[in-house]
């Protein structure tokens, strides 16, 4: 019942941003306080610190990385927290619902924490966040644009009157890339805004020529699509690529390797690539933060188990992402000889 309800908050924040909302239903606040101590023989449910985590709607590669690291911490802390993955809206959602205090951790992209610290997207309504700050990476998802075989669409120049499929309507993806369009004077025919499983049927029948997708390699979408269709890579040029890069400073060169699709069976393709990190609220203790990273860093083997996604939480990726660390995050790197970036501007709470 309080999955379907934090889903249904999540969907709500983005479009309202309320900021009066209660914390974490049947929680033990971990703000301002030690966590219990424990030797974990004897593990008490009643003592344990509860928090919450937001991920995405069941079944999706976030929710996967979520439910995933939470059942490995639980298992690895038992007695001492006990995390439950709540099902969500997605990475707006969960900025949203730090930042109202019904969740206490999430799993957020960098460009929703820019869009989310600066007040910017769409979906913050003109509100500055401050509460969500990084924890540890756990995905490195890449810009992927394509069309099938034959549409004569090579570069996202050639987008110019065509019909192009961006995800769920103030999805991350679709908010970029109309800004990314809107920047580079392309002005498709139409953005098709649909489920992502819609949005392939829709180019599969012809009803729209392109999409823009943002995932790790492979996107599972992507192969199934290849098992029926030819499809064609849209390879971004030298020039489009440095303009997505200064539009939003947060990307970061990235390749998508050869093999990864039929489609670039034989060359790789030059992209861009975004991290996304779990988050916690900045009202979650130093030293809760501080325990979760030790329980997550020593137990790195039966996360990378889960998915590729949990293989990128080793403390040397903290290092490449230039964002806004929490205090018991930044302790845990400090004290593991691990130097983290200054954060680049946008990638910070804003006063």
């Amino acid at each position: 019942m309080k999955k379907h309800r934090l889903f249904a908050l999540s969907l709500a924040l983005i479009m309202t941003l309320l900021t009066a909302c209660g914390g974490p239903a049947e929680s033990t606040s971990p703000v301002d306080s030690q966590p219990p101590v424990s030797d974990g023989s004897n593990p008490d449910p009643a003592s344990s610190v509860k928090l919450t985590l937001g991920t995405s709607s069941v079944g999706g590669s976030v929710y996967i990385t979520g439910s995933g690291w939470a059942n490995v911490i639980n298992n690895a802390m038992s007695g001492k927290y006990e995390i439950t993955a709540e099902q969500t809206g997605g990475s707006p959602a969960n900025a949203a619902l730090i930042e109202s205090g019904e969740c206490d951790m999430g799993i957020i992209s960098t460009d929703v924490l820019y869009g989310a610290y600066t007040g910017t997207a769409a979906w913050a309504n003109g509100s500055k966040f401050v509460k969500p700050l990084a924890v540890f990476t756990c995905d490195k998802p890449n810009l992927c644009p394509f069309t099938l075989a034959g549409s004569g669409i090579e570069t996202l120049h050639d987008l110019d009157g065509k019909r192009v499929g961006l995800g769920q309507k103030s999805s991350s993806i679709d908010g970029t890339f109309t800004a990314i369009f809107e920047e580079m004077g392309i002005t498709p025919a139409q953005i098709y805004n649909d489920t992502w499983a819609a949005t392939i049927t829709a180019l599969k029948d012809g009803l729209i020529d392109a999409i823009v997708v943002q995932s790790p390699d492979p996107w599972p979408s992507l192969v199934e699509l290849e098992a029926t269709n030819d499809v064609s890579m849209i390879q971004m040029t030298d020039e489009e690529l440095s303009v997505i890069k200064e539009m939003f400073p947060y990307y970061d060169y990235s390749v998508i390797q050869a093999g990864t699709y039929k489609a670039n069976a034989d060359f790789d393709i030059k992209t861009l690539c975004q991290w996304s990190v779990v988050a916690a609220s900045a009202d979650l203790s130093e030293q809760a933060v501080y325990d979760l990273c030790e329980a997550t860093f020593n137990n790195y083997d039966d996360l990378a188990l889960v998915n590729n996604a949990l293989k990128l939480a080793v403390p040397e990726n903290a290092a490449k992402v230039p964002v806004e660390w929490h205090p018991g995050a930044q302790r845990w790197y400090e004290e593991h000889s691990i130097t983290l970036q200054e954060p680049i501007e946008g990638l910070y709470p804003q006063d």
